[in-house]
């Protein structure tokens, strides 16, 4: 096992950027499974390494993790800043699997997230249904415009939020996973297998609720999991195993 922390410049972002890159396999050899792993908001690339043991089921099931930075911005393609959305679909995977000889078949790639993070593994697999097989979300944000009309927001994170969504805070359809899903389920496509687990204590137990309802009405192939557990980092440890054994199914 490798740890690997890179500071690159991104053509996208036009900054320096940091990605942690947790890698089983010697330099040279074809990583055969890949899983992108978001961080929340107020964390940064090196979170979930250092707060959990992701390395261990890294091993455990041969697989390259990559953890990648984007600050608060909700992998969005923000209306007043930075495109991090194109940036962890599209220039992030580009730039890894040359690095890293990852293996590109759909049906080995993944990605999940919590909190900020959930929202964004979510997305991506909407978004992108033919480049993922699987996505998970622990504690996400699964309804973006329900979020912003919080009236507990604070006002600073009220500002960040209009520099992500605009100064009216309105969700467009590409950023809304409910008119993702159903423009998906439309198209016809092959669609990705989708897990959230939120605990039953979380300020977002109510939106990852209904839209668990809801998904379970679509022809996803969808799992929901809640249990005992806050927004906190207790929760997502003993999930990342939930998590993890859901990607991984078929290899049990």
């Amino acid at each position: 096992m490798a740890h690997i922390t890179i500071d690159t410049g991104s053509p996208t972002l036009r900054m320096t950027t940091s990605i942690h890159v947790i890698s089983p396999v010697d330099s040279g050899a074809l990583s055969d499974y890949t899983l992108y792993l978001l961080h929340g908001a107020g964390d940064n690339a090196s979170t979930w390494h250092r707060l959990t043991t992701v390395e261990l089921y890294a091993a455990q099931y041969g697989c390259t993790v990559i953890m990648p930075e984007v600050n608060r911005s909700y992998y969005t393609d923000m209306e007043y800043g930075l495109d991090y959305f194109y940036y962890i679909t599209q220039e992030l995977p580009a730039f890894c699997s040359r690095l890293f000889n990852l293996n590109e078949d759909p049906e080995h790639t993944f990605v999940a997230g919590l909190s900020m993070g959930g929202y964004g593994a979510l997305k991506a697999a909407l978004t992108y249904p033919d480049r993922y097989a699987k996505a998970v979300s622990l504690s996400g944000v699964t309804d973006m415009q329900q979020r912003l009309r919080d009236p507990k927001m604070e006002p600073g994170m009220a500002r960040e939020m209009q520099a992500v969504f605009g100064t009216e805070l309105l969700v467009r359809p590409e950023q809304d996973l409910y008119a993702l899903a159903a423009q998906r389920i439309k198209d016809g496509v092959k669609l990705p297998a989708l897990l959230c687990c939120c605990g039953t204590e979380d300020p977002f137990i109510g939106m990852n609720r209904e839209f668990a309802d809801h998904m379970r009405s679509t022809p996803f192939d969808f799992k929901y999991v809640e249990g005992p557990g806050t927004h906190d980092w207790l929760f997502w440890e003993k999930h990342l195993k939930t998590a993890f054994e859901f990607l991984f199914d078929e290899k049990k």
